[in-house]
């Protein structure tokens, strides 16, 4: 698997999940943005700290 569809499917993954805490009544917009903002940026710069 190519590193751009890895990507992808990871973002389609955080959203996925973002979307069933969102289902759950866990979320209102305001914090599922904050939270999908965090996980994305949580990963890359985990990914980032990987490849140094």
């Amino acid at each position: 698997m190519n590193k751009s569809t890895s990507k992808d499917q990871h973002v389609l993954s955080v959203m996925q999940k973002a979307f069933d805490k969102g289902q759950q009544g866990n979320m209102d917009a305001n914090k599922m943005l904050n939270w999908l903002k965090q996980e994305l940026q949580s990963e890359y710069t985990f990914q980032n700290e990987k490849a140094l």
